[in-house]
């Protein structure tokens, strides 16, 4: 009945130190898919400012055309 109590016990110890690190593997994902985030928000915004610049660029150059 010995062996088995200390079998029980060290099953439960095993599972919970697995969970603590399931736990900081979770933490260091949560944290590498914000920063993906903020770089898509970023390439987002700069396709923006890109796609507005270019049609400033083709409407001074239709200006320069019609001269």
């Amino acid at each position: 009945m010995k062996k088995l109590n200390i079998l029980f016990l060290s099953v439960i110890f095993i599972g919970i130190i697995s969970c603590r690190e399931s736990k900081e593997k979770q933490e260091e994902l949560d944290t590498n898919l914000n920063k993906i985030e903020n770089v898509e928000n970023e390439v987002n915004e700069t396709t923006k400012e890109l796609d507005s610049k270019a049609k400033e660029v083709e409407s001074a150059l239709s200006e320069l055309d019609s001269l």
